[in-house]
C-alpha cells in the first residue's frame, strides 16, 4: 500500500529553526561571524550594546516599573519602546538561541493601537500600558506556534493535527496580559519536555548562559532567563514546580518570583 512519505523529523527541525531566524528583519541580522565562547564568554553588556542605538539602549537598560511610568504618561510611545525590545531581542537570539516565536509585526501593531488609544482618550489602557512583555514557549497565543521544544509539534495544537485550536486559542495570562495594556512580541526556549534544569532541544540547539557563553542558562524557562539578562525584555513569564523559574533566575544573575499556588 503506497502511503504519503514523511519528511525527515530532522529537515521539519531545520525548517522551524530556520522560520524563527527569518522573522528576524534583515536590518537587525548580525552579518558577521560570531565569536566563539572561548573567544567572546559574556556577551551582555557592551558587546550587546554595540548593535543598538544610544536611544535603544537607555529605553532597553531602564527597569519595567521605569518603563510603564514613562508610557502610561505618554513621555514614550509605545512603539517606540516595542521596537527597541524586538531589536533587542533579536540580537540576544543570534548571540545565545533563546527564542522559540517571534512575532515582532504583529507586537508593533499593537503598540501602535495603544498609542492611538491614548491619544484619543489621554489615559493608558491599563497599568502594563506599552510595556514589552516576553513568554516561556509554554503559554498559547492566537496565531502564534507552541511547540516547547517537540519537533513532532511543529505545525500542530500540543500534538494534535487538524487541531484548529493552534490558531485560535490563548492562555488566561496572555489575555490578562493584554487587558492591562502589556506588547507581547515573542516567546522563549524551553528543554524538550520542561523536565530540564537546563535549556536544549532539537528545534534551536542549546540556550547558553550570556554571562559565560560555556556554561547553562538553566531550566525549564532558561529561554527567559537569557533574554532578561541581556535586557531584550523588561519583563517575563515562566511557569515553576521544581525550579524552572528560580533556577534560570539564579543561573543568569536575575530575579525570578515564584509565587504560591
Amino acid at each position: 500500500m503506497a502511503t504519503e512519505k514523511e519528511t525527515p523529523w530532522q529537515d521539519c527541525a531545520r525548517a522551524k529553526q530556520q522560520a524563527i531566524l527569518n522573522a528576524i528583519p534583515n536590518k537587525w541580522r548580525i552579518l558577521d561571524p560570531i565569536p566563539s565562547a572561548a573567544d567572546l564568554r559574556d556577551c551582555t553588556g557592551t558587546y550587546i550594546q554595540q548593535y543598538l542605538t544610544p536611544r535603544e539602549i537607555e529605553i532597553t537598560e531602564a527597569d519595567a516599573v521605569f518603563i510603564t511610568q514613562q508610557t502610561t504618561v505618554g513621555s514614550w510611545s509605545a512603539v517606540e519602546v516595542t521596537e527597541a525590545f524586538c531589536h533587542r531581542a533579536a540580537i540576544a537570539h543570534q548571540l545565545v538561541n533563546c527564542l522559540h516565536e517571534i512575532f515582532f509585526d504583529e507586537a508593533v501593531a499593537a503598540a501602535s493601537a495603544l498609542d492611538a488609544y491614548f491619544v484619543k482618550h489621554r489615559k493608558p489602557v491599563g497599568p502594563l500600558h506599552g510595556l514589552p512583555v516576553s513568554l516561556k514557549d509554554q503559554f498559547h497565543i492566537k496565531g502564534v506556534e507552541t511547540t516547547m521544544g517537540y519537533v513532532g509539534w511543529i505545525g500542530t495544537f500540543e500534538g494534535s493535527k487538524g487541531d484548529t485550536r493552534a490558531r485560535t486559542f490563548e492562555s488566561e495570562l496572555v489575555k490578562e496580559l493584554r487587558n492591562l495594556g502589556a506588547v507581547l512580541f515573542c516567546k522563549t526556549s524551553v528543554p524538550t519536555t520542561l523536565m530540564s534544569g537546563e535549556t536544549a532541544n532539537n528545534i534551536v540547539g542549546y540556550t547558553w548562559n550570556p554571562k559565560n557563553r560555556h556554561l547553562s542558562c538553566g531550566g525549564s524557562s532558561g529561554g527567559e532567563g537569557a533574554l532578561l539578562a541581556l535586557r531584550g525584555s523588561p519583563a517575563g513569564f515562566g511557569t515553576d514546580i521544581g525550579g524552572s523559574i528560580r533556577v534560570p533566575a539564579s543561573f543568569n544573575g536575575i530575579f525570578g518570583l515564584r509565587p504560591s499556588t
